[in-house]
C-alpha cells in the first residue's frame, strides 16, 4: 500500500524509547501537515472541501506533495474569521471588545459535544477550552506488521478530530438562525429561481453593508463577503454567482464581491423561510436548508488558537497497547451583526 504516514516501516519499534518517539512524532508531523495544507487550497481559490477532481494542475501539486485527500477535512468555516496566534502566550483566553452581542462556545464537560451560546456586553472574554481523544494501538499489530491497521486508525484519529472541530464551528453558525433579524426572507415575485436566489444574496448583501456602514469596520459596497453553503444548494448558488447568466435573467445582476464555500456541515432545516430559528427541525431536512450563511469576514469574527493538535504517548501495560492522545485548545467568537442567513424558499 502507499505509505501516507511512516516512510519506512522497518524503522518503527515501539519497545524502545527512542522508537516510540520516532512514531510519535512522525504523527505529530504529517497531522501537522493537515491545517498547512488546508491553508495552501484556500490560498489557490479552492471553495469545495468535500470533491478533489477537476483541481487545476498547482492545486494537485499541493495535494500530491503532502499525500493529503482534500476531501477528508474541512476547514471552509476559518475563511469566515480572522485567527489570533495565542500558541506561544500564557493566557487562557482573549478579548472582544465593544461587542453588543455574538455567540461563542460554551465550557465542554467530560463526554459533551460543544456547545453554543449567546454572549453580549462591552467586554467579553473568550475562553481556550481543551479538546481531546485517545487510540490505543496493540502492540501485536506491530509484531505482526499489521501496517495498514496502524496507518487506517492514525488517519481515522486524524480525521475525527477535524470533524468534532467542524461540527462545533458549523453549529455556531448555524446558531444565528435563532436570531429573526439575521435572517432574510426569499424574495418574492421572482419570475424564475435563478432571478430569486440572485435576488435574495442582493439583498442579505445590501442589508448586511448598511447595517456595518458605521461600524468602523470599513464595509463599503466593495468589501469581499464569505458565504458558506450547505452542498445541496451548491448548483443554485452557482448559477446565482455566475455573471455570464446575467443575460439570461430578467434584470437582476449580482452587485456584490461573494466567494462561497461549500460544505456538508450546514444542514439545519427551518419549517419557514422568514420564522427564523424558533422553528428550526434539526439536521436532517433539506427543504428549508438555506441558499447559505453570508458575513463580512474576520473583524469580530475570531477564531483564538491556544494550542495545535498535539500528540502524546504512553504504554499501556494492562492493554498491551501504545496509548496516543491528541489535544488541542482553542476557542472562537462569532459577531452575529456580520452575518445573514440567507433563505431558499418563499
Amino acid at each position: 500500500m502507499k505509505n501516507r504516514i511512516f516512510a519506512d516501516y522497518s524503522k518503527i519499534n515501539v519497545n524502545t524509547r527512542r522508537g516510540r518517539q520516532a512514531l510519535l512524532g512522525a504523527l505529530q508531523h504529517y497531522f501537522g501537515m493537515s491545517q498547512s495544507v488546508q491553508d495552501q487550497l484556500r490560498a489557490a481559490g479552492i471553495r469545495e472541501f468535500t470533491q478533489s477532481a477537476n483541481f487545476p494542475d498547482s492545486v494537485l501539486e499541493i495535494v500530491d506533495k503532502f499525500h493529503i485527500d482534500v476531501a477528508e477535512i474541512d476547514t471552509a468555516y476559518e475563511a469566515a474569521f480572522s485567527t489570533i496566534d495565542l500558541t506561544n502566550v500564557q493566557t487562557s483566553s482573549f478579548t472582544v471588545r465593544d461587542s453588543q452581542s455574538g455567540l461563542s462556545f460554551r465550557r465542554v464537560r467530560d463526554g459533551e459535544k460543544a456547545r453554543v451560546y449567546s454572549v453580549s456586553g462591552a467586554e467579553l472574554s473568550i475562553t481556550m477550552n481543551l479538546y481531546g481523544g485517545a487510540l490505543n494501538w496493540l502492540k501485536t499489530w506491530f509484531d505482526d506488521g499489521e501496517w495498514w491497521t496502524i496507518e487506517d486508525n492514525a488517519l481515522e484519529f486524524r480525521r475525527k478530530w477535524y470533524e468534532e472541530k467542524a461540527v462545533a464551528f458549523y453549529d455556531m453558525v448555524q446558531s444565528i438562525t435563532n436570531n429573526a433579524a439575521q435572517n432574510v426572507p426569499y424574495a418574492l415575485a421572482a419570475v424564475s429561481t435563478m432571478e430569486g436566489d440572485r435576488q435574495t444574496i442582493n439583498d442579505a448583501a445590501g442589508e448586511l453593508i448598511v447595517a456595518l456602514r458605521d461600524s468602523g469596520f470599513g464595509v463599503t459596497a466593495g468589501t469581499p463577503l464569505v458565504m458558506l453553503c450547505p452542498l445541496p444548494m451548491k448548483s443554485r448558488v452557482e448559477a446565482a454567482l455566475n455573471p455570464v447568466q446575467t443575460q439570461f435573467v430578467s434584470g437582476v445582476g449580482m452587485s456584490y464581491n461573494i466567494t462561497p464555500y461549500y460544505t456538508a456541515y450546514l444542514d439545519w432545516a427551518s419549517e419557514g423561510a422568514v420564522t427564523g430559528g424558533t422553528d428550526w427541525v434539526g439536521d436532517g431536512a433539506t427543504e428549508a436548508v438555506p441558499l447559505g450563511y453570508m458575513c463580512v469576514p474576520g473583524r469580530k469574527n475570531k477564531i483564538g488558537n491556544r494550542m495545535n493538535l498535539t500528540l502524546l504517548a504512553e504504554t499501556d501495560i494492562l492493554a498491551f497497547a501504545e496509548t496516543v492522545a491528541g489535544w488541542g485548545r482553542y476557542g472562537a467568537y462569532l459577531h452575529e451583526i456580520q452575518w445573514r442567513r440567507v433563505s431558499s424558499i418563499q
